[in-house]
């Protein structure tokens, strides 16, 4: 693929991210419910599930998911000559979305979430040196 196809994933998969990040607390609560419930009931035949517990962690989850998916495209938009640079940035916007919450209804900002974000802009770099 060429750069401008990965500038343009790179684009709609941030606006997808700040779409769920920027949702008021109720909202966000529909979206990880639906998803909880998808797992729960792939998982729930082999495995007992406390609901609660696996929302916690599913929405844990998303954090380094969503920013491990976000630098991979990242690195491959921009190519090799600014990695420290978007690198750099990436883990400047996972802290700053995480503290933007705090003026969301129903949203806080959160330590741990950012430590997620963090870690997933680790994995994403290392994907992208492996993968490409």
């Amino acid at each position: 693929m060429s750069n401008t196809i990965y500038i343009i994933l790179t684009i709609l998969w941030f606006c997808v991210m700040c779409f769920f990040t920027f949702q008021p607390g109720p909202d966000t609560v529909k979206v990880s419910g639906r998803v909880t419930r998808v797992v729960e009931d792939v998982i729930g035949v082999l495995f007992y599930t406390d609901e609660d517990i696996l929302e916690r962690r599913i929405r844990f989850l998303a954090h380094p998911i969503e920013f491990a998916i976000l630098t991979v495209l990242g690195l491959k938009a921009v190519g090799r000559r600014l990695t420290i640079i978007t690198i750099g940035v990436l883990i400047l916007w996972s802290v700053v979305s995480e503290v933007l919450k705090k003026h969301i209804p129903g949203r806080h900002c959160n330590g741990i979430d950012m430590i997620g974000n963090i870690i997933g802009v680790g994995i994403g770099t290392g994907l992208s040196f492996l993968l490409f």
